[in-house]
This record gives C-alpha cells, sequence and structure tokens, in this order.
C-alpha cells in the first residue's frame, strides 16, 4: 500500500510535469506567431526609418514646404519613429522571453526522464508484489474463491451496472436465507456449533465483507492519479453524471478506494475492464475503464492496495478515462467525501 501510495504520487509528478511541458510549448508557439505578426507589420517601415537615419536632411527637406505643414511632417516621423521603437521592443522581449522559455523546458524534460526513471521502477515493483499477492490469496483460500463464483457469475450475467448490484445482492441474501436454513436444521439435530458458525457466516454476509465507508478516513485522495473529467452531477449526454471520471497518465496504477472483498473483476460490456469492491454495509465501489486487472473476484484488498493500471496511451485517439461509482443497496451516492 506504501509502495502504491508512492508510486500515485510520482505517476501525478510525471503528470504535472508533461502538462507544464505542454504549456510551455504552447507558450512558444503563440509568441513565434506574434513575433511574425510584428515582423511583417514593422517590415514596411523599416526602409524609410534606414533612409532617415542615413540622410535626414535630404529625406525632410528634399520639398521646401509651408512652416506648418514642416511641423506636421516632422510630428508624423516622430510617432512614427517612436512606434518603430516601441515594436522594437516588444519584440526584443519576445526573444528574450522564448530564450528562457527554452531554458525552463530543457529543465522541465530533464526533470520529466528522471521521474520517468523513478516510475517505471516503482510500477514494475508494485506491479510484482499485486501479482504475487493475488496468487498467493488464490493458493491459500480456494475455498472463499468457490464460494463467491455465484455472485461473479451473477454479474456477469447482468445487462448493466444497477442491474449487476442487484443480482449480487440477490445472490446474496439468498445465500444468507440458506445458511439460516443451515443453522436451523442444525440446531433440530443438537449440533449448536455448527449452527452458531452457520449463523456467524450469515451476520459476516449480511455486514459485508468490509467495514464500510466513512469521511473520517478519506485522506488517500483519487484512486488514480490524473484530473477530474466529469465531476459528481455534472451536466452529461445521458443526464446529471452519476459518478467521477479521471483523466489519468498512461498505465497509471488504480488503488483500491476502499477495504473489502471483489465481488466482479474482468470484462464487462460496453465498461471495458472492470471491478466491483463490496466495502462492507451495502457500499460498493465500481471502477470501470482499466487497461489490466491485478485482482479476482473473492480476493480481500485494503484500502490503498494496487488492484491494477490503466491502458497505454500516447496522445492519439481516444484518452482512456477512469469511472468511479459509489452505490448504496440500489442508489448511487456522491464518492468524493471518501476519497
Amino acid at each position: 500500500m506504501d509502495a502504491t501510495a508512492r508510486l500515485q504520487q510520482t505517476e501525478q509528478q510525471a503528470a504535472d510535469i508533461d502538462d507544464r511541458i505542454g504549456d510551455l510549448h504552447a507558450e512558444q508557439a503563440a509568441l513565434r506567431q506574434q513575433l511574425a505578426t510584428q515582423v511583417a507589420r514593422l517590415a514596411p517601415l523599416l526602409p524609410l526609418a534606414e533612409r532617415l537615419s542615413l540622410y535626414p536632411a535630404d529625406t525632410l527637406l528634399a520639398v521646401p514646404l509651408p512652416a506648418d505643414r514642416a511641423v506636421t511632417g516632422l510630428l508624423v516621423v516622430h510617432g512614427m519613429m517612436t512606434d518603430i521603437a516601441r515594436q522594437a521592443r516588444a519584440i526584443h522581449d519576445r526573444r528574450a522571453r522564448l530564450l528562457a522559455l527554452d531554458d525552463e523546458l530543457g529543465r522541465q524534460q530533464q526533470q520529466m526522464r528522471q521521474v520517468v526513471t523513478q516510475r517505471e521502477s516503482q510500477r514494475d515493483a508494485v506491479n510484482r508484489a499485486a501479482h504475487a499477492a493475488l496468487e498467493a490469496q488464490q493458493r491459500s483460500n480456494a475455498a472463499a474463491q468457490s464460494a463467491t463464483q455465484a455472485v461473479e457469475e451473477a454479474a456477469r450475467r447482468a445487462s448493466d451496472v444497477q442491474d449487476a448490484i442487484t443480482r449480487i445482492e440477490e445472490t446474496e441474501e439468498q445465500a444468507e436465507k440458506n445458511l439460516e436454513q443451515a443453522a436451523r436444521a442444525a440446531e433440530r439435530a443438537h449440533n449448536m456449533q455448527a449452527a452458531t458458525a452457520a449463523r456467524r457466516q450469515a451476520h459476516e454476509m449480511a455486514d459485508g465483507a468490509g467495514p464500510g465507508i466513512s469521511t473520517a478516513n478519506a485522506s488517500a485522495g483519487a484512486p488514480v492519479a490524473g484530473t477530474v473529467l466529469t465531476g459528481w452531477g455534472h451536466p452529461t449526454e445521458s443526464g446529471p453524471a452519476t459518478g467521477i471520471t479521471y483523466a489519468p497518465p498512461s498505465r497509471a496504477s488504480v488503488r483500491a478506494p476502499c477495504t473489502g472483498r471483489i465481488d466482479f473483476a474482468g470484462p464487462f460490456r460496453t465498461y471495458g475492464q472492470m471491478m466491483i469492491l463490496d466495502c462492507g454495509k451495502h457500499y460498493r465501489f465500481v471502477l470501470a475503464g482499466l487497461g489490466e486487472i491485478a485482482v479476482a473476484a473473492g480476493q480481500q484488498v485494503s484500502r490503498g492496495a494496487a488492484v491494477g493500471q490503466m491502458p497505454q496511451w500516447s496522445g492519439g485517439g481516444s484518452r482512456p478515462t477512469l469511472f468511479v461509482q459509489l452505490r448504496h443497496g440500489g442508489s448511487t451516492v456522491n464518492p468524493a467525501p471518501y476519497l
């Protein structure tokens, strides 16, 4: 969890530097365009300015003029020279700014190379640890894996996320009823130990696999680095947003937003790679749009642990996004206060 938190900080740092480099390139392009416009505007005046500097008397006194017209002409020439000087200073300032931008860009690119090296090293370590944890739990907890198979299969048959959550809850409710029936049967057989164990298991299932959610521990931040693309309740084509959509960096790590058990992990309809995380107390997080999932259904995870990463993205085509939704039973809840 600590390694994943450090990786996310590095990924956010890399994303911020990348944005800064983009801003520097944009400012450079704008300055070059402004310079080209100013030089083009100034070019027609330069021959006259050169003639005035070389032959001022011949230029101004070539044709005898009345005094008032001569004074007016001198004032016009003075204003024109002032404007030329002003434009020349502006051109000089913009060229100086371009040189400063070149230096800043070089420093940012050097820092970016260092951060990327650090990020890739951290990412490899986190991915190895996540896959090792998955393999260890699969080996040691085959019984729990099979117990959650019905929940996962119910989610796979669903038509949408709401249907998946409904099916999961119905499956768990049926499992609770089955356990209660088993407890009563054990009591009738005077097997109180089995009855107690069945009721304890039913109680644990009713509470869920985690402690629920609380704003008290909302300090780990977003489950992925990057920026918020669409916030909770913001207008969309299909109505107010029912979750938060993040625009993460390429291959950014994704962290568990709560402690609990994975109900579902895998491709789902048009959501891409998706997971449903049971936080307990009938709260569930839905994470959709991942490129790779590092957990499996039935696996217990801690808040902040690595659960996958975003797809590779080089800047072309549609940018991958992570959709984060929090549900309480059949209702959606604003996830922001709990992240």
